[in-house]
């Protein structure tokens, strides 16, 4: 299998998994959240010292997906074990789910390398009927 085979059976995974446990979309919207928004989260991966990632998914070229171990040395083990119980998942596969999604998510919210301005929560919600059609 190729990797660009890989990575697609990875995203096929991730999006089934979001349609059968919505919770994940909700989740990734209070960690957006609770960290200030997309720029908030944003500024929190380039602090942690993942600048190059976390400015590729506002930009307009292609995300830096990031790993299990860097999403829970920036979001904390609390905030990934919260999602980890809703979703049915220990923290490592919840933590690569975000990674995963995350970049995915932030993407989509900043359209033309643009933060975006207004209600996020409203944002993050028609982003989800993506994922949950």
């Amino acid at each position: 299998m190729s990797f660009f085979e890989s990575l697609k059976a990875v995203a096929a995974q991730a999006v089934e998994l979001v349609q059968n446990n919505p919770q994940v979309v909700s989740g990734i919207q209070k960690i957006i959240e609770e960290n200030g928004g997309v720029s908030g989260i944003v500024q929190k991966f380039k602090d942690k010292g993942f600048a190059e990632a976390a400015t590729s998914w506002v930009g307009t070229g292609e995300n830096v997906n990031i790993g299990s171990a860097e999403v829970m040395k920036v979001l904390g083990s609390e905030s990934v074990q919260e999602l980890a119980k809703k979703v049915g998942l220990d923290s490592d596969a919840t933590a690569g789910l975000i990674g995963n999604l995350l970049p995915m998510v932030i993407d989509k919210l900043s359209p033309d390398g643009k933060e975006p301005s207004g209600d996020i929560t409203s944002q993050l919600s028609s982003l989800a009927s993506l994922f949950t059609k």
